[in-house]
């Protein structure tokens, strides 16, 4: 994989592309090679692996790095994409653990940033995709995004009760206040139905990526390659992005 430092391959190249195109994140469901080869084909324009995870809205069950090490090794050799790596919380993260992570080669990390530990956002080897859930405050958002170590912010703000409902104009609406609070660029993680007619809207409200999460999908990789597809298609067409 090509190294971080060239500026092209990482969250920056992302964000680059999306004055013509919003960027596509394709959330593993599984890591294996299977699903990486499906995002790939389908567009995706980077992957995110996950390890250590506890929460219910992942439809894999991810282990730690330990596990998984081989399977994510085969992952990041053969995408020709760029592949992130998202931590949980099942276990907490240690300096020794973190070192071997950036061994990896991983484009950029992302973690909630409640769970962030501070030399993770310290650590300039690795771009940070740092994600905002739901009951984080206004004053919180904003004085996330001015740190100096975050490339970009993750909204996945619906919570348990409200996943896979239908996309509404409340959410739009608390989308666009994040997008204007925020001094970075701001991914929606698709934790609700969002259709492919909704990418154009989501656009024009100031997001500059989407981070697909195929528990909002029914399993199985084709469902899963098809809905990336569809998302893709539809990223280029719609209103001006709002500006800040």
């Amino acid at each position: 994989m090509e190294s971080l430092e060239t500026g092209v391959r990482g969250l920056s190249g992302l964000l680059d592309q999306a004055r013509l195109s919003i960027p596509i994140l394709a959330i593993l469901p599984h890591n294996n090679a299977e699903y990486a080869v499906a995002a790939e084909t389908a567009g995706a324009d980077a992957m995110l692996i996950g390890i250590d995870k506890t929460e219910s809205t992942f439809p894999g069950l991810f282990g730690s790095f330990d596990l998984q090490e081989d399977s994510i090794s085969g992952i990041i050799s053969s995408a020709s994409i760029p592949v992130g790596i998202s931590i949980g919380d099942s276990r907490p993260l240690t300096r020794e653990n973190w070192e071997r992570i950036v061994a990896k080669g991983f484009s950029f990390v992302n973690m909630y940033a409640h769970h962030m530990p501070p030399f993770v956002l310290d650590d300039q080897r690795m771009q940070k995709l740092v994600t905002i859930g739901p009951g984080y405050m206004v004053e919180q958002i904003r004085n996330l995004s001015e740190m100096e170590g975050v490339c970009a912010l993750e909204a996945a703000i619906v919570s348990v009760q409200g996943m896979n409902h239908i996309f509404s104009v409340l959410d739009l609406a608390t989308l666009r206040m994040i997008a204007k609070l925020s001094t970075k660029p701001v991914f929606l993680r698709t934790q609700k139905r969002v259709e492919p007619d909704d990418v154009p809207i989501v656009t024009s409200a100031g997001l500059k990526g989407i981070s697909f999460d195929p528990s909002s999908i029914e399993p199985g990789i084709e469902a899963y390659r098809d809905a990336i597809s569809t998302l893709r298609a539809r990223r280029t067409i719609g209103a001006p992005q709002a500006s800040r």
